[in-house]
Protein backbone atom coordinates (compact mmCIF):
# COMPACT_ATOMS: atom_id res chain seq x y z
CA UNK A 1 0.00 0.00 0.00
CA UNK A 2 1.27 3.69 -0.74
CA UNK A 3 1.96 6.35 1.65
CA UNK A 4 -1.14 8.25 -0.63
CA UNK A 5 -3.72 5.58 0.09
CA UNK A 6 -2.52 4.80 4.22
CA UNK A 7 -2.96 8.80 4.75
CA UNK A 8 -6.68 8.49 3.27
CA UNK A 9 -7.34 5.37 5.57
CA UNK A 10 -6.00 7.54 8.55
CA UNK A 11 -7.93 10.66 7.90
CA UNK A 12 -11.04 8.26 7.57
CA UNK A 13 -10.70 5.94 10.51
CA UNK A 14 -10.57 3.01 9.26
CA UNK A 15 -7.88 -0.24 9.52
CA UNK A 16 -5.03 0.42 7.53
CA UNK A 17 -4.91 -3.10 5.44
CA UNK A 18 -2.35 -3.21 2.82
CA UNK A 19 -3.20 -7.44 1.86
CA UNK A 20 -5.33 -10.68 2.62
CA UNK A 21 -2.64 -11.80 4.90
CA UNK A 22 -3.18 -8.58 7.04
CA UNK A 23 -6.91 -8.76 6.89
CA UNK A 24 -6.93 -11.98 8.86
CA UNK A 25 -4.73 -10.55 11.27
CA UNK A 26 -7.47 -7.80 11.96
CA UNK A 27 -10.13 -10.60 11.75
CA UNK A 28 -8.05 -13.05 14.02
CA UNK A 29 -8.95 -15.74 11.71
CA UNK A 30 -6.97 -18.14 9.96
CA UNK A 31 -6.33 -17.63 6.05
CA UNK A 32 -7.38 -20.95 5.61
CA UNK A 33 -11.38 -19.59 7.15
CA UNK A 34 -10.95 -16.40 4.99
CA UNK A 35 -10.18 -17.90 2.07
CA UNK A 36 -13.31 -20.49 2.18
CA UNK A 37 -15.70 -17.43 3.17
CA UNK A 38 -13.93 -15.32 0.11
CA UNK A 39 -13.80 -18.07 -2.34
CA UNK A 40 -16.62 -20.86 -1.63
CA UNK A 41 -19.40 -18.90 -1.26
CA UNK A 42 -21.72 -21.37 -2.31
CA UNK A 43 -21.54 -22.87 1.08
CA UNK A 44 -21.78 -19.79 3.09
CA UNK A 45 -25.26 -18.61 2.40
CA UNK A 46 -28.68 -20.26 2.38
CA UNK A 47 -32.29 -19.31 1.17
CA UNK A 48 -34.78 -18.15 3.65
CA UNK A 49 -38.29 -17.13 2.25
CA UNK A 50 -40.49 -14.17 3.78
CA UNK A 51 -43.79 -13.82 3.54
CA UNK A 52 -45.01 -10.26 2.12
CA UNK A 53 -48.47 -8.45 1.85
CA UNK A 54 -49.08 -9.06 -1.24
CA UNK A 55 -49.36 -12.80 -0.94
CA UNK A 56 -45.76 -12.78 -2.89
CA UNK A 57 -42.53 -14.02 -1.47
CA UNK A 58 -39.07 -12.37 -0.33
CA UNK A 59 -36.44 -14.92 -0.76
CA UNK A 60 -33.07 -13.68 1.18
CA UNK A 61 -29.69 -14.76 0.79
CA UNK A 62 -28.62 -15.25 4.36
CA UNK A 63 -24.85 -16.00 5.49
CA UNK A 64 -23.64 -18.38 7.43
CA UNK A 65 -22.45 -17.36 11.05
CA UNK A 66 -18.89 -16.72 10.36
CA UNK A 67 -19.40 -14.81 7.45
CA UNK A 68 -22.00 -13.10 9.07
CA UNK A 69 -18.80 -11.91 11.95
CA UNK A 70 -16.79 -11.09 9.11
CA UNK A 71 -19.02 -9.00 7.54
CA UNK A 72 -20.44 -7.47 10.23
CA UNK A 73 -16.60 -6.31 11.50
CA UNK A 74 -16.43 -4.96 7.88
CA UNK A 75 -19.52 -2.84 8.35
CA UNK A 76 -18.52 -1.64 11.75
CA UNK A 77 -14.78 -0.95 11.10
CA UNK A 78 -15.25 -0.10 8.14
CA UNK A 79 -18.45 0.85 5.89
CA UNK A 80 -20.59 2.79 9.28
CA UNK A 81 -17.17 5.40 9.45
CA UNK A 82 -17.84 6.88 6.04
CA UNK A 83 -20.86 9.26 5.64
CA UNK A 84 -23.60 8.63 3.55
CA UNK A 85 -25.78 11.05 2.03
CA UNK A 86 -27.93 13.19 4.01
CA UNK A 87 -31.01 12.19 2.20
CA UNK A 88 -30.72 8.16 2.70
CA UNK A 89 -33.17 7.20 5.52
CA UNK A 90 -32.89 3.88 6.61
CA UNK A 91 -30.02 1.20 8.24
CA UNK A 92 -27.93 4.40 8.99
CA UNK A 93 -27.01 4.47 13.09
CA UNK A 94 -28.12 6.65 15.53
CA UNK A 95 -30.77 8.11 13.23
CA UNK A 96 -34.97 7.42 13.61
CA UNK A 97 -35.48 6.91 10.03
CA UNK A 98 -38.69 6.03 9.96
CA UNK A 99 -39.70 9.01 12.14
CA UNK A 100 -37.10 11.31 10.51
CA UNK A 101 -38.54 10.45 6.68
CA UNK A 102 -41.88 11.14 7.78
CA UNK A 103 -41.40 14.64 9.57
CA UNK A 104 -39.29 16.00 6.72
CA UNK A 105 -42.28 15.57 4.65
CA UNK A 106 -45.80 16.14 6.86
CA UNK A 107 -46.26 20.38 6.21
CA UNK A 108 -46.47 19.59 2.66
CA UNK A 109 -49.57 19.21 1.01
CA UNK A 110 -48.63 16.66 -2.42
CA UNK A 111 -46.52 13.31 -2.09
CA UNK A 112 -45.19 11.55 -4.34
CA UNK A 113 -43.88 7.97 -3.81
CA UNK A 114 -41.45 6.02 -6.36
CA UNK A 115 -40.16 2.49 -5.81
CA UNK A 116 -36.93 1.49 -7.19
CA UNK A 117 -36.88 -2.44 -8.43
CA UNK A 118 -34.66 -5.20 -7.01
CA UNK A 119 -32.67 -2.64 -5.26
CA UNK A 120 -30.05 -5.07 -3.78
CA UNK A 121 -30.01 -7.21 -6.82
CA UNK A 122 -29.14 -4.38 -8.88
CA UNK A 123 -25.85 -3.70 -7.06
CA UNK A 124 -22.41 -5.43 -8.56
CA UNK A 125 -19.76 -7.25 -6.96
CA UNK A 126 -17.70 -4.37 -9.57
CA UNK A 127 -19.65 -1.12 -7.98
CA UNK A 128 -18.59 -2.77 -4.37
CA UNK A 129 -15.03 -3.16 -5.75
CA UNK A 130 -14.55 0.42 -6.78
CA UNK A 131 -16.39 1.37 -3.27
CA UNK A 132 -13.61 0.06 -1.06
CA UNK A 133 -11.07 1.28 -3.58
CA UNK A 134 -12.76 4.57 -3.39
CA UNK A 135 -12.20 4.18 0.53
CA UNK A 136 -8.39 4.19 -0.40
CA UNK A 137 -7.78 -0.04 -0.22
CA UNK A 138 -5.73 -1.38 -3.18
CA UNK A 139 -7.05 -3.47 -5.93
CA UNK A 140 -6.13 -6.95 -4.07
CA UNK A 141 -7.62 -5.95 -0.59
CA UNK A 142 -11.06 -4.41 -2.62
CA UNK A 143 -11.52 -7.30 -4.10
CA UNK A 144 -11.26 -9.47 -0.86
CA UNK A 145 -13.49 -6.90 0.93
CA UNK A 146 -15.73 -6.61 -2.23
CA UNK A 147 -15.83 -10.61 -2.61
CA UNK A 148 -16.89 -10.65 1.21
CA UNK A 149 -20.06 -8.21 0.74
CA UNK A 150 -21.82 -10.20 -2.52
CA UNK A 151 -22.72 -13.37 -3.93
CA UNK A 152 -23.62 -14.02 -7.22
CA UNK A 153 -22.03 -11.04 -8.33
CA UNK A 154 -24.46 -8.83 -6.36
CA UNK A 155 -25.71 -7.56 -2.80
CA UNK A 156 -27.66 -10.34 -1.26
CA UNK A 157 -30.51 -9.58 0.74
CA UNK A 158 -29.65 -10.80 3.85
CA UNK A 159 -26.44 -9.79 4.05
CA UNK A 160 -25.54 -7.49 7.07
CA UNK A 161 -23.24 -5.23 4.77
CA UNK A 162 -25.72 -4.71 2.24
CA UNK A 163 -27.95 -1.67 3.01
CA UNK A 164 -25.31 0.27 4.16
CA UNK A 165 -23.34 -0.33 1.08
CA UNK A 166 -26.42 0.49 -0.75
CA UNK A 167 -26.85 3.63 0.60
CA UNK A 168 -23.20 4.72 -0.36
CA UNK A 169 -23.17 3.44 -3.65
CA UNK A 170 -26.52 5.77 -4.04
CA UNK A 171 -24.55 8.96 -2.26
CA UNK A 172 -24.14 10.09 -6.18
CA UNK A 173 -27.98 9.69 -7.20
CA UNK A 174 -28.89 10.79 -3.95
CA UNK A 175 -27.28 14.38 -5.30
CA UNK A 176 -28.11 14.66 -8.39
CA UNK A 177 -32.00 13.99 -7.73
CA UNK A 178 -31.79 16.40 -4.82
CA UNK A 179 -29.69 18.77 -6.55
CA UNK A 180 -33.07 19.04 -8.98
CA UNK A 181 -35.75 19.07 -6.39
CA UNK A 182 -33.78 21.74 -4.30
CA UNK A 183 -34.12 24.33 -7.37
CA UNK A 184 -37.52 23.59 -7.44
CA UNK A 185 -38.93 23.62 -3.54
CA UNK A 186 -39.21 19.80 -3.34
CA UNK A 187 -38.54 17.16 -0.50
CA UNK A 188 -36.35 14.58 -1.04
CA UNK A 189 -35.52 11.55 0.92
CA UNK A 190 -34.62 7.82 0.30
CA UNK A 191 -35.80 4.73 2.43
CA UNK A 192 -33.49 1.98 0.99
CA UNK A 193 -35.66 1.49 -2.28
CA UNK A 194 -38.34 3.75 -1.62
CA UNK A 195 -37.87 7.12 -2.70
CA UNK A 196 -40.70 9.85 -1.84
CA UNK A 197 -41.10 14.08 -2.82
CA UNK A 198 -43.46 16.11 -1.43
CA UNK A 199 -44.04 19.89 -2.62
CA UNK A 200 -47.08 22.08 -2.01
CA UNK A 201 -47.04 22.76 -5.93
CA UNK A 202 -48.64 19.74 -7.37
CA UNK A 203 -47.67 20.91 -11.03
CA UNK A 204 -43.93 20.95 -9.78
CA UNK A 205 -43.71 17.73 -8.16
CA UNK A 206 -45.72 15.88 -11.68
CA UNK A 207 -43.15 17.06 -13.63
CA UNK A 208 -40.44 15.69 -11.33
CA UNK A 209 -41.40 11.90 -12.06
CA UNK A 210 -39.81 12.08 -15.53
CA UNK A 211 -36.72 13.35 -14.65
CA UNK A 212 -36.36 11.44 -11.53
CA UNK A 213 -36.66 8.28 -13.77
CA UNK A 214 -34.11 9.28 -16.27
CA UNK A 215 -31.48 9.87 -13.25
CA UNK A 216 -32.32 6.81 -11.18
CA UNK A 217 -31.77 4.72 -14.43
CA UNK A 218 -28.74 6.25 -15.42
CA UNK A 219 -27.67 4.91 -12.46
CA UNK A 220 -28.17 1.37 -13.18
CA UNK A 221 -31.48 1.34 -11.28
CA UNK A 222 -35.04 0.48 -12.99
CA UNK A 223 -38.26 2.06 -11.31
CA UNK A 224 -41.39 0.36 -10.05
CA UNK A 225 -44.28 2.16 -12.08
CA UNK A 226 -47.14 -0.04 -10.62
CA UNK A 227 -45.72 1.44 -7.49
CA UNK A 228 -45.39 5.23 -7.86
CA UNK A 229 -48.47 7.28 -6.47
CA UNK A 230 -49.53 10.44 -5.97
CA UNK A 231 -51.31 11.29 -2.48
CA UNK A 232 -52.42 14.74 -1.36
CA UNK A 233 -54.58 16.00 1.84
CA UNK A 234 -58.35 14.74 0.45
CA UNK A 235 -56.44 10.92 1.05
CA UNK A 236 -54.17 9.64 4.10
CA UNK A 237 -50.55 10.25 3.10
CA UNK A 238 -48.53 7.78 4.71
CA UNK A 239 -44.98 7.58 4.32
CA UNK A 240 -43.10 4.17 4.47
CA UNK A 241 -46.14 3.13 6.79
CA UNK A 242 -46.41 6.42 8.79
CA UNK A 243 -49.33 8.76 8.43
CA UNK A 244 -48.24 12.54 8.21
CA UNK A 245 -51.87 14.01 7.49
CA UNK A 246 -52.50 17.16 9.54
CA UNK A 247 -48.95 18.32 10.05
CA UNK A 248 -48.26 15.92 12.14
CA UNK A 249 -47.14 12.31 12.01
CA UNK A 250 -48.40 8.75 13.64
CA UNK A 251 -48.48 5.33 13.30
CA UNK A 252 -51.83 3.73 11.00
CA UNK A 253 -54.71 3.27 13.90
CA UNK A 254 -55.62 -0.02 12.31
CA UNK A 255 -51.80 -1.02 13.59
CA UNK A 256 -52.29 0.12 17.23
CA UNK A 257 -55.72 -1.12 17.80
CA UNK A 258 -55.06 -4.92 16.47
CA UNK A 259 -51.69 -4.56 18.62
CA UNK A 260 -53.99 -3.49 21.22
CA UNK A 261 -56.21 -6.84 20.19
CA UNK A 262 -53.28 -8.94 20.17
CA UNK A 263 -52.21 -7.77 23.60
CA UNK A 264 -55.75 -8.71 25.15
CA UNK A 265 -55.45 -12.20 23.47
CA UNK A 266 -52.61 -13.37 25.08
CA UNK A 267 -53.21 -12.44 28.54
CA UNK A 268 -57.13 -14.60 27.82
CA UNK A 269 -55.92 -16.91 26.35
CA UNK A 270 -52.74 -17.36 28.80
CA UNK A 271 -50.47 -17.55 25.40
CA UNK A 272 -47.22 -15.66 25.73
CA UNK A 273 -45.37 -16.96 23.05
CA UNK A 274 -45.23 -13.76 21.15
CA UNK A 275 -44.33 -11.60 23.88
CA UNK A 276 -41.25 -10.57 21.75
CA UNK A 277 -43.23 -9.73 19.10
CA UNK A 278 -45.65 -7.68 20.55
CA UNK A 279 -42.68 -5.61 22.70
CA UNK A 280 -40.97 -5.04 18.90
CA UNK A 281 -44.33 -2.94 17.74
CA UNK A 282 -44.58 -1.54 20.94
CA UNK A 283 -41.50 -0.11 20.57
CA UNK A 284 -41.44 0.74 16.72
CA UNK A 285 -45.07 2.84 17.44
CA UNK A 286 -42.75 4.38 20.70
CA UNK A 287 -39.96 5.23 18.35
CA UNK A 288 -42.89 7.21 16.27
CA UNK A 289 -45.38 8.65 18.96
CA UNK A 290 -43.67 9.45 22.62
CA UNK A 291 -45.02 8.07 25.21
CA UNK A 292 -47.22 4.84 23.58
CA UNK A 293 -45.14 2.74 25.47
CA UNK A 294 -46.54 4.30 28.98
CA UNK A 295 -49.88 4.39 27.47
CA UNK A 296 -49.63 0.19 26.44
CA UNK A 297 -48.60 0.05 30.35
CA UNK A 298 -51.61 1.77 31.74
CA UNK A 299 -53.81 -0.48 28.93
CA UNK A 300 -52.77 -3.36 30.42
CA UNK A 301 -53.28 -2.08 34.02
CA UNK A 302 -56.83 -1.74 32.80
CA UNK A 303 -57.11 -5.24 31.57
CA UNK A 304 -55.96 -6.98 34.25
CA UNK A 305 -58.65 -5.67 36.66
CA UNK A 306 -61.69 -7.17 34.29
CA UNK A 307 -63.69 -9.61 36.32
CA UNK A 308 -63.63 -11.65 33.37
CA UNK A 309 -59.91 -12.24 33.86
CA UNK A 310 -59.02 -11.33 36.86
CA UNK A 311 -61.91 -13.69 37.83
CA UNK A 312 -60.00 -16.85 36.72
CA UNK A 313 -56.45 -18.12 39.02
CA UNK A 314 -55.31 -19.32 35.47
CA UNK A 315 -55.28 -16.36 33.72
CA UNK A 316 -53.68 -14.68 37.24
CA UNK A 317 -50.69 -16.99 37.35
CA UNK A 318 -49.90 -16.81 33.62
CA UNK A 319 -49.85 -13.37 33.39
CA UNK A 320 -47.84 -12.92 36.58
CA UNK A 321 -45.44 -15.03 34.98
CA UNK A 322 -45.22 -13.47 31.85
CA UNK A 323 -45.58 -10.32 32.00
CA UNK A 324 -45.10 -7.94 29.02
CA UNK A 325 -43.38 -5.18 31.73
CA UNK A 326 -41.61 -6.54 34.85
CA UNK A 327 -42.55 -3.49 36.51
CA UNK A 328 -46.24 -3.32 36.14
CA UNK A 329 -47.88 -5.00 39.37
CA UNK A 330 -49.23 -8.10 39.70
CA UNK A 331 -52.38 -9.27 38.59
CA UNK A 332 -54.49 -10.03 41.33
CA UNK A 333 -57.57 -12.87 41.66
CA UNK A 334 -60.49 -11.22 41.96
CA UNK A 335 -63.27 -13.85 43.33
CA UNK A 336 -66.31 -13.20 41.31
CA UNK A 337 -69.00 -15.18 43.84
CA UNK A 338 -67.65 -13.25 46.58
CA UNK A 339 -68.33 -9.85 44.78
CA UNK A 340 -71.70 -11.16 43.48
CA UNK A 341 -74.90 -9.43 44.65
CA UNK A 342 -76.95 -12.39 45.15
Amino acid sequence: MNIGNSVVLNTLGVPVINSFEHLCEQLSITEQLLYFLTYKKEYCYYKKRIPKKDKSERILTVPNLSLKVVQRWILKEILEKIFVSEYAMAFVPRKNGLRENAERHKKNIFLLEMDITNFFGTITEQQVYRLFCNIGYNGKVAGVLANLCTYDDYLPQGAVTSPYIANLVCYHMDARINGYCSRKDIVYTRYADDLTFSSNNRTLLNKVEKFVKYIVEDEGFLINDKKTRYLSNDVKKTVTGITINDDSIHVDKKFKRDLRAQIYKSIKSKNYENNSQILGKIAYVNSIEDGFQNKMKKYVESIITKPELAGDKSIVKAFNSNKLFSELSDMTFMDVDEYSPW
